[in-house]
């Protein structure tokens, strides 16, 4: 049942699948750490680049030239993002590009492309959606809304974490020291993870989140959308469906039933679980994506 599980994540999604520009992952190095800077030629992170200083460009210089840095941030299929990148500059991945241009996208984004890569090359991976604790000092106990790449380490038997993100000029912005192809379990914490430390109130609930989305709010919708990226339904980092419409209700519906529903993902690699999760996902309306389900648009203002 582990090698069925393994299989699951070594083919393509929906989402994951880069369709008719597969022809572009035939030269892809091999190494994770490669890979990670062919990510990192593809995105301007939507964040990153607010401040101009940092990369040179800002949203304002996209839309200058014609481009919507909205709508490029809103593409949810692999291929649609491909189709993006490769209509301003047809220039393989290997090739270094202006920051200018590259398209506009976020953690989740960096962390689909390095999995369809994956996938590409035979190895199993899956998006993980959680909360990471380096962009802050370890000493203020935060938790930042996070998306990164797991992939299976054949070598070691093991199940490992990556943030393609994270490139030389967030790492120094970040005073960062670790290894992040081999992400340290206790620097990001899956939803279920997330969810349970929240759960036990340890860490203050603000700490938990991004912008104005903290808390309880944030914790629960996580642990759906986790839900969600590990049955290959690798979500845009602001959808809600299901028992997320009613977050607001959060309290009256009770915690004690997320609490088993973190648990079971965090231990998602036991082949008897991951079935479940796999079956409750396709069955349980409070959790699977709606038939007229349409994702959210997410507008910045650029002004």
């Amino acid at each position: 049942m582990k090698e069925e599980i393994l299989e699951y994540y070594r083919i393509q999604s929906e989402i994951s699948d880069p369709g008719k520009f597969t022809k572009y992952f035939g030269d892809l190095p091999d190494s994770i750490s490669e890979l990670c800077e062919i990510v990192q030629n593809t995105f301007n992170h939507i964040f990153w680049i607010m401040k101009k200083e940092n990369y040179g460009i800002s949203p304002k210089d996209i839309v200058e030239i014609g481009r919507d840095p909205n709508q490029e941030l809103n593409l949810r299929r692999m291929e649609e993002k491909l189709e993006a990148y490769f209509s301003i500059d047809e220039k393989s991945f290997t090739e270094q590009r202006k920051p200018i241009d590259k398209i506009v996208g976020n953690c989740r984004d960096y962390a689909l492309l390095l999995v369809s890569m994956l996938r590409y090359n035979g190895i199993p991976a899956r998006v993980r959606s959680g909360a990471a604790r380096y962009f802050f000092p370890l000493s203020d106990e935060r938790y930042e809304d996070h998306y990164i790449c797991e992939y299976w380490n054949e070598e070691d038997k093991s199940w490992q974490m990556a943030d393609p993100q994270i490139d030389e000029l967030q790492r120094k912005a970040l005073n960062l020291t670790i290894d992040t192809t081999d992400l340290p379990f206790d620097l990001f914490l899956g939803a279920g993870r997330t969810w349970i430390k929240f759960r036990k109130g340890a860490v203050k609930p603000d700490n938990f989140g991004i912008g104005d989305w903290r808390g309880d709010i944030f914790a629960l919708n996580k642990l759906i959308m986790e839900l969600a990226s590990l049955n290959k339904v690798e979500v845009l980092a602001w959808e809600r469906w299901g028992i997320c419409g009613e977050i607001e209700n959060l309290k009256t519906l009770g915690y004690e039933i997320f609490d088993e529903l973190a648990e079971k993902i965090t231990n998602v690699n036991d082949p008897e679980i991951f079935f479940e999760l796999r079956n409750m996902f396709d069955k349980d309306s409070r959790y699977k994506v709606p038939n007229n389900y349409k994702a959210w648009f997410m507008k910045f203002n650029f002004e």
